[in-house]
């Protein structure tokens, strides 16, 4: 078995698909740092069941699915799918191939796979328990589980040899079985708690079933007489109320007469409405009409204002209008003079242009052949000075290369300096290097005998560890039975508050009654509580008094009767059974009498009940009704003696229990009692009291073990201080030593140094005088150049001579030409101008004749809205008129229709008097109507609440009730019998009708809870025996592994250090799955000490010691290392690589690794890389 293959899709840093196949023996995964090769340990604990986030370097779930980079999106899922070769069936499944795939999303959710079929985390943690390959085995190892090793302690440490035992499976099935004995002991608790709250309520409801069948028997006979009053009361009411009906009918006649009469007289009153209306409806009209016509008349006289105020604005304007045409022949006339003088100045303009342009033809010629000779003369110049500047670079090139080696000469002057200053360095710098020398050794020495001084130290103070520990040990198991004990206590009192809070062993109509005042639905601050809740005894007497007061305990004590009767109501709409309430303002309080105290001082007679209870004042009466004559006695021939003594005329109960009834009956007995009534809140306040006290001590022992847990992380870190105190001296002796070797070595490269400055100033020397020759050579050439450049530069200066000669003509001549062309470009500007202003002169002449007509056309247009204007004056007059005669017709009949208003609402208002007359009669008649029709509701009232009485009191209906109606001569014989029934059934005090049922019922359930407790006992005997069995199976196995772990421990150690030994020590005393395991280890030429002692190197490589015992004891199929041999040196790696090879032949190794020695021993290697997308690839995969 072999893990084959994994896949990640989208899991951190791999957001593309990436398959890697994996070979027997030895892989090796490799990249720089930051490229994702620990993401993939991270996919394998992931998808074998980690669910610590922590673990997998992360905050979140969410945190393992790729992020995002600035080239790529990030992803919504993460996928990682581990398949495993199964061919040796290693794992018990039938495939030869098994693929756990495990996959997750941004919304939180996951989904895991076996085979590609859907599957729950925990089928896979199953499956790989105990295989050595699941989420807590030793198949996926870092370098900070490697340092866990050697740091965690030793119990911590004893976790991974239980895993090497293969004792996960009974460790989880042992837990499992804890758990199934703690939940079946609590119901235990539970169930005895109820069974004795059971016994305690069954003895008083045999009693109180035996006053409700005797009451039941009194109540037939009250309910026979009863029923028979009420019938008879009934009968009355039935003739009374025929009587009524009558007086009803006769009103009712009168009525509807008087009704007749008003209909008549509103249909008049209605006819009268009508005629107004109308009258109403013509009156508006002709007001409409009229203010209709009167609006219209005034609309015309103002369009008859406006059109005079028209006609005389048109007028004004035809004036204003004669006067512009009369300006514009003005205009007209002196436009066409000017017309005549521009024209004459535009035929001169022409013959100027004409002139100027043939004497500008005849200057460019001449310019033309003088640009010709300039530039002949232009090139022969260019030509010499060619020559010219030849010579000067030349001569230039020569002076530079001089300069040139004047500079090496300079330099190499100053570096003869140079190495004169470095010699002087060197023989100062050698002084001080073999001072520094000296010191160095000095300092070694002293630091080396530090050294010494910390090893004695930290010896000393482990020592001292060693007991704070076993302190905190001793101490920690005081804390856990302590917190045993108050894990049972706050059990105990959960169960008796859960009783008390649903009033379990109250009657069913006490228990309704509370139940409905906790939940509010019913609110009456006069209901103070039962007598059990109001009162306190001592422990010593609760028997005797729960014994006195029997079912007296479940009395409700109220304010008054009002709240009595108030209670008794909701009790019986709700139907919720029956209560006895004790109100303050009706019960009389019961004392012995002054000459019955002398019984109280008789032998073994305690005092009496009420002066054993403590209780609120306020209820001092209603429990001496209860109490006052009760004596309690120590015995019950105490009982006895004090009862003949008295002559049995007291209620005497003892402190056990027994009761001596007035007149000499005795009751007694044995009897199991527990958490009744009186003893809940004593048992509360207990439980609550020994929690508080627990607590305390808790707290205590906790703060005392935090005190040692810190003066123990103390010495860790004075431990851990003093070892990095004596590994850093070391490290600065080594640091010293290496300084010491550097500065002998930089003495004698110095020394060197020096013959090498002496061979490099003989070489300058012989360079300089190179230089100078070269000097000597050079500037004779540049003499012979500057000769031949004197002449040419004559030359080149006579040429220009002629040339500035040529270009003055040339200058003279083109000034004259730009002169001739200014003037030729103003004439022509001239004339485009004249065009211009004669072309203005002429559109002003066509503008002026335009305004002209335009104005006249206006002025016939005026005359013609004149004559339009004057024919509607004439009409708008008319119109006036005519509407003046109309606006008088509507007048005159509006003030008719005012007239006939008047009429008809004298008439309607003499009819509607008569109606007020009629309708106050009605009233009167209907008055009395109603007066009968409420004596005939009441009567119909007092029916069903005698109706409802039968109901209520005995279910019947009246028909039912006749058919057991008897006769009876005499009324006040039936009323006398019913008044002595009732005094009967008062002597019977309160009556729980329901404790015969409540009997049945809780007989039926003690016996099933009985039942239940003996299979819950038998469970329990089968779960400790189980426990046990387990326990001694585990110790055995794990005793046995450690054994083989330690011997092949001391073998793997030795081939791994080339010598010494180490063993693994089991500390601590009892069960080994408590002990913890401390490893020693003694490398070649050292004692044996703990590993905390060991360098670092020592200590990194002596885990992995233990690591490949492990393997060795029980190999796992695969595992996979993150760089467990960082720490490791030179040496120590080839030792590590060797013994890797030996083991990886029947163990698959994965490895992560920057060692080159590892990758060396690798049968594969993998490349992990991350380019700028932060996207982990796999470059290449080679077989090696």
């Amino acid at each position: 078995m072999y893990l084959k293959r994994i896949e990640l899709h989208g899991f951190k840093s791999f957001a593309d698909r990436v398959e890697l196949e994996f070979q027997p023996g030895i892989n090796a995964i490799v990249g720089p740092n930051g490229s994702g090769k620990s993401n993939i340990i991270d996919a394998i604990r992931w998808v074998l069941g980690e669910q610590s986030i922590k673990t997998l370097r992360g905050d979140k779930l969410e945190d393992v699915i790729f992020t995002g980079s600035n080239k790529k999106k990030p992803m919504g899922m993460a996928e990682v799918a581990v398949t495993i070769d199964n061919s040796d069936h290693l794992i018990p499944l039938e495939y030869s191939e098994i693929c756990f795939i495990r996959r997750t999303f941004r919304s939180g959710e996951s989904e895991f796979y076996l085979n590609r079929t859907p599957c729950r985390l925990k089928d896979i943690q199953e499956i790989l328990v105990d295989s050595g390959v699941g989420k807590d085995g030793y198949s996926v190892i870092s370098q900070g589980q490697i340092d866990q090793i050697l740091t965690c302690r030793a119990d911590e440490r004893r976790a991974i040899f239980e895993e090497t035992a293969g004792i996960m499976k009974h460790r989880i099935r042992k837990k499992e079985a804890e758990k199934k004995l703690e939940e079946t002991m609590n119901n235990i608790s539970r169930i005895d708690d109820v069974i004795i709250e059971l016994l305690n309520q069954l003895e008083p409801l045999a009693i109180q079933k035996e006053v409700a069948l005797k009451y039941k028997e009194l109540t037939s006979a009250f309910k026979e007489i009863d029923v028979n009053l009420l019938l008879l009361e009934l009968e009355n009411r039935d003739k009374r109320l025929k009587y009524i009906k009558d007086k009803l009918a006769e009103n009712q006649t009168i009525l509807t007469k008087l009704n007749v009469s008003m209909e008549s007289l509103k249909k008049q009153i209605i006819e009268y409405k009508k005629k107004q209306n109308d009258n109403e409806e013509t009156y508006e009209q002709a007001q409409s009409d009229y203010f209709a016509v009167n609006s219209q008349r005034k609309d015309l006289e103002k369009d008859y204002q406006w059109a005079i105020a028209e006609k005389e604005r048109v007028q004004k304007e035809n004036k204003a209008i004669f006067e512009n045409i009369k300006k514009e022949k003005e205009r007209l006339f002196i436009a066409e003079k000017n017309l005549k003088i521009k024209t004459g100045d535009l035929r001169k303009k022409k013959n100027d242009i004409n002139q100027l342009e043939l004497a500008i033809n005849q200057n460019e010629k001449e310019l033309t052949s003088l640009n010709n000779e300039i530039i002949e003369k232009q090139k022969l110049i260019e030509s010499v000075k060619g020559d010219v500047i030849d010579l000067l670079s030349h001569a230039s090139e020569k002076r530079n290369v001089i300069s040139s080696l004047n500079t090496m000469r300079e330099n190499l002057e100053k570096r003869m300096k140079q190495i004169k200053n470095e010699k002087l360095q060197l023989d100062e710098a050698n002084r001080i290097t073999s001072k520094d020398i000296s010191e160095i050794r000095d300092e070694i020495a002293r630091l080396q005998s530090f050294c010494s001084e910390l090893d004695q130290n930290i010896e000393k103070m482990k020592k001292n560890l060693v007991q704070k520990a076993s302190e905190l040990d001793n101490s920690k198991k005081t804390e856990t039975q302590k917190q045993q004990e108050l894990t049972v206590i706050t059990s105990r009192l959960k169960a008796v508050k859960e009783i008390a809070d649903s009033y379990e062993g109250y009657q069913y109509g006490v228990k309704n009654l509370l139940i409905a005042i906790k939940n509010n639905r019913y609110i009456d601050s006069g209901i103070y509580g039962t007598v059990a809740d109001l009162i306190s005894v001592k422990q010593r007497y609760e028997v005797a008094i729960e014994t006195a007061l029997g079912g007296a305990m479940q009395n409700v004590i109220c304010e008054s009767e009002e709240n009595a009767k108030k209670a008794i109501e909701f009790l019986k709409k709700n139907n919720y059974g029956r209560v006895t309430f004790l109100p303050l303002s009706t019960v009389k309080a019961r004392f012995i009498d002054t000459h019955e105290l002398m019984y109280l001082s008789l032998r073994g007679c305690i005092s009496t009940a009420i002066d054993l209870v403590t209780f609120d004042k306020k209820y001092h009466v209603p429990l001496a009704y209860l109490l006052g004559r009760v004596l309690v006695s120590e015995t019950l021939e105490d009982a006895i003696n004090i009862a003949r003594q008295c002559n049995f005329s007291f209620k005497i109960v003892t402190i056990r229990g027994e009761i001596l009834n007035p007149g000499g009956s005795i009751t007694g007995g044995s009897q199991k009692r527990s958490n009744y009534l009186l003893s809940r809140k004593r048992q509360l306040l207990e439980y609550e009291g020994k929690i508080d006290v627990l607590n305390m001590q808790l707290n205590e022992i906790k703060q005392f073990n935090l005190k040692l847990k810190n003066e123990i992380e103390d010495k860790q870190k004075m431990i851990q201080n003093s070892n990095d105190s004596l590994y850093s001296t070391k490290s600065e002796i080594a640091v010293l030593k290496k300084q010491l070797q550097e500065k002998e070595n930089l003495l004698k490269e110095r020394c060197q140094r020096k013959e090498q400055l002496s061979e490099e100033k003989q070489h300058i020397e012989s360079e300089t005088q190179e230089i100078l020759s070269q000097i000597s050579l050079i500037e004779a050439d540049i003499g012979n150049i500057d000769n031949r450049n004197i002449s040419s530069q004559s030359k080149v200066r006579h040429l220009q001579e002629q040339l500035d000669k040529n270009k003055e003509m040339k200058e003279q001549l083109s000034k004259e030409t730009t002169e001739l062309k200014v003037k030729l470009a103003s004439c022509k500007q001239e004339e485009i101008s004249t065009r211009q202003s004669l072309q203005t002169v002429k559109e002003n002449i066509e503008l002026c004749v335009r305004e002209i007509d335009m104005l006249s056309g206006k002025i016939e247009e005026n005359n013609k809205t004149m004559t339009s204007i004057d024919k509607k004056i004439h009409g708008y007059k008319e119109n006036i008129d005519s509407l003046k005669n109309t606006e008088q017709e509507y007048y005159k009949t509006v003030a008719s229709s005012r007239e006939q208003k008047e009429v008809i609402k004298s008439g309607m208002t003499r009819a509607q008097e008569q109606l007020n007359d009629f309708e106050k009669e009605f009233n009167r008649i209907e008055k009395r109507l109603q007066n009968g029709n409420i004596e005939e509701a009441t009567i119909n009232i007092e029916l069903n609440q005698i109706k409802n009485k039968l109901h209520e009191r005995y279910s019947l209906t009246v028909p039912e009730a006749l058919k057991i109606k008897k006769e009876f001569r005499n009324i006040e014989e039936m009323k006398n019998q019913l008044a002595f029934l009732k005094k009967e059934i008062d002597s019977l005090g309160p009556v729980n009708m329901q404790a015969i049922e409540d009997y049945d019922n809780l007989k039926t359930r003690y016996d099933f809870l009985k039942s239940q407790l003996d299979d819950l006992m038998k469970g329990k005997v089968n779960l400790d025996n189980l426990i046990e069995e387990m326990t001694d199976t585990m110790e055995k196995m794990l005793s046995e592994s450690i054994k083989k772990v330690n011997d092949e421990f001391n073998k793997v150690f030795s081939e791994l250090f080339e010598g010494g030994k180490a063993q693994l020590i089991i500390e601590g005393e009892g069960s080994i799955l408590e002990c913890g395991v401390e490893v020693n280890a003694q490398p070649p030429g050292k004692k044996l000490q703990s590993l905390s002692l060991l360098s670092g190197g020592e200590r990194t490589l002596t885990a992995i010691a233990l690591l490949f015992a492990i393997l060795n004891t029980k190999a796992t199929p695969f595992c996979v290392l993150d760089e467990i041999e960082a720490a490791l040196d030179d040496v120590n790696i080839v030792r590590f690589t060797r013994y890797l090879k030996k083991v990886s032949k029947h163990t698959q190794f994965i490895m992560i690794t920057h060692r080159k020695a590892t990758m060396e021993v690798a049968d594969a290697l993998y490349g992990i890389s991350m380019e700028d997308t932060a996207v982990s690839k796999v470059l290449a995969v080679k077989m090696v």
